[in-house]
């Protein structure tokens, strides 16, 4: 970690640990506030909703009372008189604008009058939700009873229901009734009511809509938070660098100097103190550095060019042990090069193996020249010897630490493998052979092909692209070979360049 990037955190940590510690901690206590305050809201409605239903029954046990204790029910038993307490009774009923009925029943459980004309007459059971005794003025004894039937229903006119709120009514023995929906998470309160004690009022909001103003003041909280922490944090960067200004002005110079080699770099740090004094004596190091890099590198190149003519001349050794002209390795390098850049090769990785690709047969030197240079077809342990030069050229190379001739024992082991596993000397198949061992090995054949050769004549060009064709996915890398027709003019054109010059 840079030192620039400890002060820097050490500023942040000092500054923004205790403020977003604050924030968080305010944060908290204003959303326990509000929830707090969210309850006592519901709290208040669904008491307020109670109020106005215990209100609403209440006024309908007085008004029963009223009608039970009024004259015109002396006489119950007046013929036709049950059918003007019936018809005040309907009267009544449609006042209140309610579902369900009143009933006078006698002791025997006959209603004599009702606000339902049908059942008058009638034997009927009820289960009566306000019940009203009514006394003869005189006997003063209990002559009926009027009763209300009140289903539940007529609870709804008092819910103020939505989609994400909403009334229902929760019995003693926990049943529900009136409840439009189930929400997947909601907050819930209740409140029992004064004149039915079984029964309590809940309201019930989903979750979601419940805390809506909530969640958008915590958004704002957040946004508030990053705002307040990157303002902290943009004032702790310019102070922290304020103070390591210095010290990152010779960082950035150090890695300038890394970056392109130029040691005619200075750094400009006007200060008396300790970061002065390793500035001079940077400028100091850098100058003397520079001297002995351009010394390095001069020797460097001398040494690079050294290596690449050593592999060329080495190559060119083993190609003319076979008689085979100078030329021939100049052309297979080319052709490599060109393979290698249009299969996807870096500028870099395609001039190594340019380089590389002259020593493909450097292991001929070790092969005896009565089995090289025959004229004719090899017999089977003639061939046995000549397939050798592959893995004998690898053994030369492949002790060294060396870029080049790595890649040159690769080339030199690998291009005589074919793509379909036919070819020699540890039958690779496919993609198991490098890249470097695909390429020389379609560059070989095709200048080998079209040159003379101690055992046969230069083939024809359109010989030659037949047996490429032909040979496509079983010697060569297909796509080498579809990169090979593409650019063909520019294969010949090297051809061309470095054709070889016979003496007459």
């Amino acid at each position: 970690m840079s030192f620039k990037l400890k002060t820097i955190l050490l500023f942040l940590g000092v500054s923004l640990i205790p403020y977003a510690l604050s924030m968080i901690l305010l944060g908290n206590s204003f959303r326990q506030e509000q929830y707090k305050a969210i309850t006592q809201e519901m709290n208040t409605q669904v008491r307020l909703t109670a109020e106005r239903i215990d209100q609403h029954l209440l006024t309908l046990q007085n008004d029963m009372v009223f009608i039970a204790k009024s004259e015109v029910m002396n006489d119950i038993y007046t013929q036709d008189l049950d059918r003007r307490i019936s018809t005040m009774l309907l009267s009544k009923k449609t006042d209140m604008k309610m579902i369900g009925d009143f009933y006078v029943v006698d002791p025997n459980g006959m209603v004599i009058a009702s606000s339902d004309f049908t059942v008058i007459a009638h034997t009927k059971i009820l289960k009566p939700f306000f019940k009203v005794p009514i006394y003869s003025n005189f006997t003063q004894t209990q002559v009926a009873s009027l009763i209300v039937t009140y289903p539940l229903e007529n609870f709804r006119v008092f819910f103020s229901n939505t989609p994400q709120r909403h009334y229902y009514l929760q019995h003693r023995d926990g049943t529900i009734s009136l409840r439009p929906a189930v929400f997947e998470e909601s907050l819930k309160v209740s409140h029992p009511l004064d004149n039915q004690s079984d029964l309590n009022i809940a309201l019930e909001e989903e979750k979601g809509f419940a805390y809506r103003l909530l969640y958008k003041y915590e958004q704002w909280f957040v946004a508030l938070l990053i705002i307040g922490a990157l303002f902290i944090a943009t004032a702790a960067y310019y102070v922290a660098t304020a103070l390591i200004r210095p010290v990152i002005v010779l960082s950035n110079t150090a890695k300038i100097i890394t970056r392109t080699q130029d040691y005619t770099q200075q750094v400009s740090v006007t200060r008396d103190d300790e970061i002065g004094q390793l500035s001079d004596a940077f400028n100091t190091m850098i100058g003397g550095m520079d001297n002995a890099l351009g010394e390095i590198t001069a020797l460097n190149r001398e040494i690079e060019d050294t290596q690449r003519e050593v592999v060329f001349t080495m190559g060119s050794i083993g190609e003319s042990r076979s008689k085979e002209t100078g030329n021939h390795v100049k052309r297979v390098a080319e052709y490599s090069r060109l393979l290698a850049l249009y299969y996807g090769l870096s500028e870099e990785e395609s001039e190594m193996l340019k380089q590389a690709s002259p020593m493909h047969d450097i292991g001929k030197v070790a092969i005896p020249d009565a089995v090289l240079n025959k004229p004719g077809r090899f017999d089977e342990e003639e061939r046995r010897i000549m397939d050798t030069h592959a893995a004998l050229g690898y053994e030369m190379l492949k002790h060294s630490n060396r870029t080049l001739l790595q890649a040159a024992a690769i080339v030199t082991y690998e291009h005589h493998e074919k793509w379909n596993g036919n070819g020699y000397p540890r039958g690779l198949r496919g993609e198991e052979i490098h890249i470097y061992g695909r390429i020389t090995a379609l560059a070989d054949v095709f200048d080998a092909l079209g040159s003379d050769r101690v055992y046969k004549r230069a083939w024809d060009d359109e010989k030659i692209f037949t047996l490429f064709k032909e040979e496509r996915g079983e010697h060569f890398d297909p796509k080498l070979v579809d990169i090979f027709f593409d650019h063909l003019d520019e294969f010949i054109a090297i051809r061309e360049t470095f054709k070889d010059v016979h003496e007459s």
